[in-house]
C-alpha cells in the first residue's frame, strides 16, 4: 500500500516553509518535502520524508507517484522574475510545466 502524502514543491522557499509550518500545526505532517536545496532540519522534522531534487527529474517523479499516494499537492518550485527574466524557457518549464 503507498502511504498517502501531501507534496509541496519548492518546500525550501519562504512560501513552503510557511506552509510546511502551518500544515503541521494541523497535525497535518504527512507531507512530502521537494525542492533543489535540502530543508531547514527544524522543518524537516514536520515531514513524513523531504528529498533533495530537481522538479524537472521526470524519473524522480515517476518514482514519487509508484512508492506514495498523492492527495494534494502544492507547487511552490519557482524561477522569480529577475532570473526568469534571463533564462525564460526554464523559468516556463520550471514554473508552468514543473
Amino acid at each position: 500500500m503507498r502511504k498517502k502524502v501531501i507534496l509541496i514543491t519548492g518546500a525550501s522557499g519562504e512560501i513552503g516553509q510557511a506552509l510546511i509550518a502551518y500544515l503541521a500545526d494541523q497535525n497535518m505532517t504527512d507531507i512530502l518535502a521537494l525542492d533543489i536545496r535540502p530543508l531547514d532540519e527544524t522543518l524537516a522534522t514536520y515531514c513524513r520524508t523531504t528529498i533533495v531534487g530537481d522538479i524537472l527529474d521526470t524519473r524522480l517523479f515517476e518514482r514519487l507517484v509508484s512508492e506514495y499516494e498523492i492527495q494534494e499537492i502544492y507547487h511552490l518550485a519557482a524561477l522569480l522574475s529577475t532570473r526568469a527574466e534571463f533564462t525564460p524557457e526554464a523559468a516556463h518549464r520550471i514554473n508552468v510545466q514543473g
